[in-house]
Parts: C-alpha cells; structure tokens; sequence
C-alpha cells in the first residue's frame, strides 16, 4: 500500500513543516484510506476525491488535519453495505475500522461515517485518543466529470517511489463547492481555500491550476440548482451566481477559535494571514464570478 516510514523519519518531517506527530500519523492513514478505495475501483470520472485532500494535488499548503471528503454521480453511489467494505483495510501494520455511514439531510444525499477508528501497528507516535478520522461521502452529483492526476503528499517520507494516479474532482468544481460553502456555513477553511485557489490560478504562480471563469460561473450555477434542490431552506437568500458572489464580496469575520483549526505547513505560515486571505478572494476570486 505504502512504505511505512520508521518513527525517527515522522518526527524529523513534523518538526520541519510544524505539524503535531499524531496529525502526520493521520494523514498517512488516511492516504493508505485512499489508496485502499482506489485499489477496490471505487475512483473513477463519476467517484472522485474532493475537497481539501484534492487541492494537495495542486500543491495547497494547508493541511487538513482531520476529514476526507469524497463525492460520487447520483448513479454512481455505492449502497451503504459496499460503502463500509470499501472503507474498511487492514494489513500487517494498520487496520482501519469505519463506523456506520449515517445520512448528512432528511433526502440521503450525503453520508458520513465517523469515526473512522485505526490501529497503526507501525508507529508509537497515535496515542490512543488521536486514531480517528472521518470520511464525507457526497452523492449529489457530480458537474464536471473527474479527472486522473498524481496524489501529492507534502511531506517527504519515502512512503512511495512514484505518487499514485488517483481521480480527484475538477478544480473549477471544487471552487463552486468551496463558495457554496463559505457562504452557507463562514467556516474559516472554505475561504482559506478560495484564497488558495485565487492565487494559484494566477499566471505568476506557474499557474498551479487552471481555473476558467466562465467555467467557475457555470459549475457554480450547476451546483447552486442542486443545493436549492436538496436544501431550499438554506439556500434561499441565494437564487443566482451574483446573489453568491455580492455575499463572497462582503469582508469576512473569523473566529479565533475556528481560525485557529486551520494549520498551514510551517514555510508558507507567514503567507497565509487573514490579510492577504481577503485580498485573494475580493481581488482575485470575486471577479472571475463577474
């Protein structure tokens, strides 16, 4: 699955990018998580890896220390049972135990399971209290079919020699998801990830990502239709594109808890300020909605 590196190596690596040993010993986890659905065909252009996760792949500094969020067509959905067999792994160094998918709303569109509970035989740096994480299962459709391309890990731990192919969602898809999002729930690492994508998609940044306006304008239509659908109440101060866009504009409030969840690896911490955050998204990401 993958070389599971020794302790020595986990500590160096979490002490040069600034992140807590048992966050290490999770994201392992859960790359072995993903490579396990990957190595069961559950990936494909309709069974894509979304989110947070999907964005390492284009080199986002943020690390998310705790979900893995995943997104299918309607079509495409796994019943429960074969989605449980399909998160469930074990081998001689890790065993990894999901807990019950249970429904996000009333229509089941959308499941979690969680914990997800493992025993990382390969380590002593997970006490007990760290070995979990939770998995998002999206089966709201997909408006954009994904797309093949390396998974990147930020760290250097020697855990493969050539980055696996896995299916991820589309980025322009994933901005849409991201927007939504902020401006339904304001949680601080929706827009840390705007901010990420408005940068990388600038010609100066090589660019990291593609992103089309016309294109982010038209999957976020396509996903604020869906999202009406599914959860009209929620959704109804937002009926168009310049209705999210005009909220998107508005100068952003964060908590000092919820911004302190998020966790930047330690040479791009000093980038990412609230500051600049805002200026991405109001300069940058805004008008691409326009």
């Amino acid at each position: 699955m993958i070389s599971y590196p020794d302790d020595e190596a986990t500590e160096n690596e979490a002490e040069r990018h600034g992140i807590p040993e048992p966050v290490l010993i999770r994201d392992l986890v859960r790359i072995v998580e993903v490579l396990n659905l990957a190595g069961k065909e559950f990936f494909g252009g309709e069974r894509v890896l979304a989110g947070s996760m999907a964005l390492r792949c284009f080199h986002s500094p943020r690390f998310t220390v705790y979900d893995a969020d995943f997104a299918t067509s309607t079509e495409a959905q796994p019943a429960r049972g074969e989605m449980l067999g399909m998160l469930s792994y074990a081998d001689d160094d890790l065993e990894i135990t999901p807990a019950e998918l249970t429904p996000h709303d009333a229509r089941g569109s959308a499941w979690k399971s969680e914990p997800i509970s493992y025993l990382p035989a390969f380590t002593a740096l997970a006490p007990e209290d760290s070995r979990s994480f939770k998995a998002d299962i999206s089966s709201r459709g997909l408006v954009l079919p994904g797309i093949e391309t390396g998974l990147e890990v930020p760290y250097d731990l020697g855990i493969w020699s050539e980055a696996p192919v896995v299916w991820i969602m589309d980025p322009h898809e994933i901005g849409a998801e991201k927007i939504l999002g902020w401006v339904l729930h304001r949680e601080a690492k929706h827009y840390a990830d705007l901010a990420f994508i408005a940068l990388a998609a600038q010609p100066a940044a090589g660019p990291l990502l593609e992103i089309v306006p016309a294109r982010l304008r038209e999957t976020l239509a396509a996903k604020l239709e869906i999202m009406r659908g599914v959860q009209p109440t929620n959704y109804a101060p937002w009926s168009s594109v310049e209705d999210v866009a005009r909220t998107l504009a508005e100068d952003p409030v964060f908590g000092s808890s919820d911004w302190g969840k998020l966790v930047y690896l330690r040479s791009r911490r000093d980038m990412f300020s609230q500051a600049m955050l805002k200026s991405a998204v109001q300069n940058l990401l805004v008008p691409m909605l326009r």
